[in-house]
């Protein structure tokens, strides 16, 4: 598989909802994987395909962090590369869409609560962790990260 073989897109909130639930919530039905923010003005969905097959997802949300400076700030919500897909360079090129996107909506920073497991892939795609790890119920250990833009 090489680059010229992926392609990155726009997607429907929809689009996001097998990956999400297959890689990131696989105890919860595929029905309630719409998420809040999903349809929000200015959020917008980017999806990686591999011919016709959507391989990696993430989904950017109009989101003040309180505890972080700036103006406007983005989430970056539900990432989700396919497992058989990883380390390929799918997950760097959503994020570089993401902050493309992010610099033409002047926001000043991306922000996540990474998994514990994503949060080397963060760091080294130039994110900073802020504060201490946490947990969210069910799913695990997360960092706060983020990019300035």
């Amino acid at each position: 598989m090489s680059g010229a073989d992926l392609n990155i897109r726009f997607i429907g909130p929809g689009e996001t909802h097998l990956l999400r639930q297959m890689v990131l919530r696989p105890l919860q039905p595929v029905d309630e994987m719409e998420w809040p923010g999903d349809r929000a003005a200015g959020s917008f969905h980017a999806g990686v395909e591999l011919g016709q097959v959507l391989v990696g997802i993430g989904t950017f949300i109009l989101e003040q962090h309180a505890g972080l400076s700036g103006a406007k700030h983005y989430r970056l919500r539900g990432m989700a590369v396919h497992p058989g897909y990883r380390s390929k360079g799918i997950g760097g090129m959503i994020l570089g869409f993401g902050i493309d996107q992010l610099r033409h909506e002047e926001a000043d920073l991306v922000w996540c609560n990474a998994r514990d497991m994503a949060s080397g892939f963060y760091a080294k795609a130039g994110f900073s962790t802020v504060g201490l790890p946490f947990t969210i119920e069910g799913i695990g250990i997360h960092h706060l990260m983020y990019k300035r833009i």
